[in-house]
């Protein structure tokens, strides 16, 4: 009587182990929100906070960024000052999206400096585009990325 009980209660679990193991699994994903410290330098020297939103996703993903920081561009004369952006980036990859933590990124978008001067305040839109490489681990949610671009690189970390 006690064997078969004890062969009756391990058949039970065995489904009950095997759906958990599905759902631990399924866990495994790339957050849908994204906040991360980014810095480059070059003709553009930038250091700012960006937020970012999964937009859609399939093989590959888009995303939308957005992002408060400090910039220096030594174009036609020095503008500094505050600047934010507003840029979208795909991510290529070989795998599913989910599935991958490498990733090719292109990034473009606008980078708007607000410079005060005794004349007034003003918003330069400066172009921005980038491609490099990001690694985003789905199980921990950390994020590197390296990158160029218009005669930038710059190099990013999740908070």
């Amino acid at each position: 009587m006690k064997k078969s009980l004890l062969i009756t209660s391990f058949l039970i679990l065995i489904p009950l182990i095997s759906v958990h193991g599905q759902e631990t699994d399924s866990l495994s994903s790339h957050s849908n929100f994204n906040t991360f410290f980014d810095a480059r330098i070059g003709v553009a020297y930038q250091g700012s906070l960006n937020l970012e939103r999964l937009w859609y996703k399939n093989k590959n993903a888009l995303l939308l960024n957005t992002g408060i920081g400090f910039t220096t561009i030594n174009y036609e004369g020095t503008n500094t000052g505050l600047s934010f952006s507003v840029t979208t980036s795909v991510l290529l990859g070989s795998l599913p999206y989910d599935q991958r933590s490498k990733h090719l990124e292109i990034n473009v978008g606008l980078n708007n400096l607000v410079e005060s001067s005794p004349s007034g305040t003003q918003i330069l839109p400066f172009p921005r585009a980038t491609i490099g490489y990001r690694y985003q681990n789905p199980q921990t949610g950390k994020i590197f990325r390296i990158y160029g671009g218009f005669f930038t690189v710059g190099l990013s970390f999740n908070l």
